[in-house]
């Protein structure tokens, strides 16, 4: 803030590569909607780089501008000042200006800087800043297919598992309450890769996202595994990277389900939980274990191949219930299944995905001897498990 309280803030939202602003035609769609008594200085914004807020509440009258322009999710924001920007660039270590791609669908360009804009007003430390960057590229990687998934109605929202020794140094929490409330890191980078969704590429609820009911997940869905705790090889260490790396995972999912049990609960949940969408195109899902119930899976011999393998065999829903099924019996006739699906119903069931290879498995939660599990089904195409080594800056 300056002498005369005034604060010098940069714009959070997305130029084209031709320079025209996403909020132009955000503001159309907002209109088509009637979403303008609420969103009621959509695209009314000063045409540059930085603005100046004047007044004696300076903070609270950037909170209401970028509310009002349809910049946040709806809670209060941190002013991305000049000087917090400048912070967290430091932190992220990548010049500014680095153009890191286009955000679907409205294609607004994504810049290390803007990247830093959307994670001071999430909330983030400054050393958050390399998950933030890692996960803005993995959203932009084609396999993500952020087009689909800003666009769709089904409620998918980016899962964010950070494997590593930095997850620590962060403070990103593995244990109990790991999917929140309470911990700045999973709140804060979650809800960051939200604002970068939003604000660059324009996924505004109603006006270009039409999930019809959305999540919480969709404010933030980010932990972090627990390496104490996991009795086996780390998710990092079975995606090719090593021991001391740490390594960003970056998959879909479309909601959290409870799990108390062990795999034959999981079985049985990921059957009848999982999407029609997800055996109609495929895909990634993510079961987390409690320390507890993967302890006990290690003392009697098995490894997480062994788990996968389990929750594969008996993640199956019949074939009569899923030919009664809301989408099958709506596409009848209208869409080709794939063929393993095709495959299982003349087998008599289906399983939940195509392989196990297609079930993440992480160890997370409090560690106590109680079973509580969860369960995050899939959305979309192509299959999606993207890994980002996370590059620290040089000292």
């Amino acid at each position: 803030m300056s002498r005369d309280g005034s604060l010098w803030v940069l714009l959070p939202t997305g130029q084209r590569a031709s320079g025209e602003w996403i909020d132009d035609t955000l503001r159309s769609r907002a209109e088509e909607q009637g979403l303008l008594d609420r969103l009621t200085q959509v695209a009314d914004f000063p045409r540059q780089r930085v603005e100046i807020v004047r007044g004696p509440d300076a903070e609270g009258q950037v909170n209401e501008n970028f509310y009002r322009r349809g910049w946040t999710d709806g809670l209060p924001i941190v002013a991305p000042t000049l000087a917090r920007v400048n912070a967290m660039l430091r932190a992220g270590g990548a010049p500014r200006n680095s153009v890191l791609g286009e955000a679907e669908p409205l294609k607004g360009l994504v810049t290390v800087e803007k990247v830093a804009i959307n994670a001071v007003m999430a909330g983030c430390e400054d050393g958050h800043m390399p998950i933030v960057l890692a996960a803005a590229q993995a959203l932009l990687e084609p396999e993500f297919n952020l087009r689909g998934v800003q666009t769709t109605d089904e409620n998918v929202t980016p899962l964010l598992i950070l494997s590593g020794p930095i997850a620590s140094a962060l403070h990103m929490n593995s244990r109990f309450g790991a999917l929140g409330p309470g911990w700045r890191a999973n709140a804060a980078i979650g809800r960051a890769v939200r604002f970068i969704m939003h604000n660059l590429g324009g996924g505004w609820p109603a006006a270009v996202a039409f999930a019809g009911l959305g999540q919480p997940g969709r404010y933030t869905l980010c932990l972090a595994e627990d390496d104490e705790f996991n009795p086996w090889e780390s998710l990092r260490e079975e995606m090719g990277f090593s021991v001391k790396d740490s390594v960003l995972v970056v998959q879909r999912a479309e909601s959290v389900v409870n799990v108390t049990g062990g795999l034959d609960e999981l079985a049985s949940v990921m059957a009848s939980a999982t999407s029609a969408f997800s055996r109609l195109h495929g895909g990634k899902v993510a079961v987390i274990l409690a320390p507890f119930v993967a302890r006990m899976l290690a003392d009697e011999g098995r490894s997480k191949g062994d788990v996968r393998a389990y929750l594969h065999e008996h993640s199956r829903v019949s074939a009569a219930e899923f030919e009664k099924s809301w989408l099958r019996a709506r596409l009848a006739g209208k869409q080709s299944w794939p063929g393993w699906v095709e495959e299982g119903v003349k087998r008599g069931s289906v399983p939940a995905v195509e392989s196990p290879d297609d079930i993440t498995v992480i160890v997370a939660g409090g560690d106590i001897p109680i079973p509580q599990c969860a369960y995050m089904p899939s959305w979309g195409f192509p299959a999606c498990r993207i890994a980002r080594k996370i590059e620290l800056p040089q000292a």
